[in-house]
């Protein structure tokens, strides 16, 4: 009985940091989950660094950082524009659980790395995140959107998220769009959402937005349907990179 009540517990935190501590009933519901929320977590390390550059060789060039957590695939998000501070920058990991990813703090603590590690950076905070729907690990030129939903639209966002990848798909645009909420994030992440709009290169996402402005989308279409379901509250640009993949 005790374990169901920390289940229980648990779930609801979980809930509770989606709905930003809304109390009132929202449209269609308290909860609404997506129907197909696949498996595995990611965690992040938000650090300023003194070199992002070096900071990223320095990863890329000691896989046993990631490889002694478990993780799947690591790698770096520099940010490009809508900087919080200097050097802003974040080191990502992929599990196969959420329980994997949690792990990670019991194994690592970030402000007892290794000195030469530890000089380089300052942290500034770290995360769990759970992906809401399927997403390819295809790191490249990324517009990062923070948004707010209604955690009763939650399940209607996340499948008009997906249409909307196939409409861009099918429009030629090669963008694959992520969709994560957070877990244990603090405060600044509590009641968002973190969308990702991954395209190959810089040029393809300007292209996309030439096209967006040059021929907008009609009001019947998925990537209308999805942002008029948000409120955003940050924008920015960042350069992913992949510098570990397991064995």
């Amino acid at each position: 009985m005790q374990k169901l009540i920390l289940a229980i517990c648990i779930a609801m935190a979980s809930y509770w940091s989606l709905a930003g501590g809304h109390q009132e009933k929202p449209d269609g519901g308290l909860i609404s989950m997506p129907s197909k929320v696949p498996a595995g977590a990611v965690t992040t390390l938000m650090v300023s660094a003194k070199n992002p550059q070096a900071y990223k060789t320095y990863l890329a060039d000691n896989p046993n950082l990631f490889s002694s957590l478990g993780s799947s695939a690591s790698g770096v998000c520099i940010t490009q524009t809508g900087h919080d501070y200097p050097g802003q920058m974040f080191v990502w990991s992929f599990y196969d659980s959420v329980g994997q990813a949690l792990e990670q703090f019991a194994k690592y603590d970030p402000l007892n790395a290794p000195r030469r590690l530890g000089s380089m950076r300052e942290v500034k905070s770290a995360a769990v995140w759970k992906p809401l729907k399927v997403f390819e690990v295809t790191p490249g030129f990324e517009r990062v959107v923070r948004v707010k939903v209604k955690p009763g639209n939650l399940a209607a966002f996340v499948e008009a998220t997906v249409k909307a990848e196939s409409e861009a798909a099918a429009a030629g645009n090669d963008v694959k769009i992520g969709v994560f909420a957070p877990i244990g994030g603090g405060l600044s992440e509590m009641g968002k959402l973190t969308l990702r709009f991954v395209q190959p290169s810089a040029n393809a996402m300007g292209s996309a937005i030439e096209d967006f402005y040059q021929t907008p989308p009609t009001l019947d279409s998925d990537f209308v349907k999805m942002m008029s379901m948000v409120m955003p509250i940050s924008d920015n640009i960042e350069i992913c990179e992949q510098v570990y993949t397991r064995g």
